[in-house]
């Protein structure tokens, strides 16, 4: 079990389960054409169980041809972790509104990201998105005020791996 200290809050959390909800292919109209530009667009959603201390972080990514023109792919993944510590860490008002801190959104934005490329790299291996490997994204991007909102953002990836970047 992690823990992660902070002065403003101490959270104990484990990774409970990751899920594929969802994958898809588009076959190109033109299969032999290598296709070596990708591009991303990546939305995160969190929900939140109290009554079992859960976080699901939920990643869905939509893959296209560099100018947008073509649908290759898509891939849904949800990253379920426990948070033992709830009540301190995660604020549930009234109403039901969730307010979980900005840290905490941001470490589980990190680990569900990363865990989505790796599950992504297995479904699509062996295909023509084989090399469509996600690039590193900055989780602040997936993020709004104190809590979690459903956001966008597109990430270019131009088929260089890190090291000629």
């Amino acid at each position: 079990m992690a823990k992660i200290k902070n002065k403003d809050f101490n959270v104990e959390m484990q990774i409970r389960a990751i899920e594929l909800l969802n994958s898809s292919l588009t076959l190109p109209a033109n299969p032999n054409t290598p296709i070596i530009n990708f591009n991303f667009n990546i939305s995160i959603e969190s929900r939140a169980d109290a009554v079992n201390k859960l976080v699901f972080v939920i990643v869905h990514i939509d893959i296209k041809n560099d100018d947008l023109s073509v649908f290759l792919g898509t891939l849904s993944v949800s990253c379920i972790f426990e948070i033992v510590n709830f009540e301190d860490v995660i604020k549930v008002e009234d109403d039901g509104k969730v307010n979980i801190p900005q840290q905490l959104i941001e470490t589980l934005n990190i680990i569900s990201i990363s865990t989505t490329r790796g599950v992504m790299f297995s479904t699509f291996k062996g295909t023509f998105l084989h090399n469509a490997v996600l690039p590193i994204i900055d989780p602040k991007q997936f993020q709004v005020g104190g809590h979690v909102e459903h956001q966008r953002c597109v990430e270019r990836f131009s088929g260089q791996s890190a090291v000629d970047r």
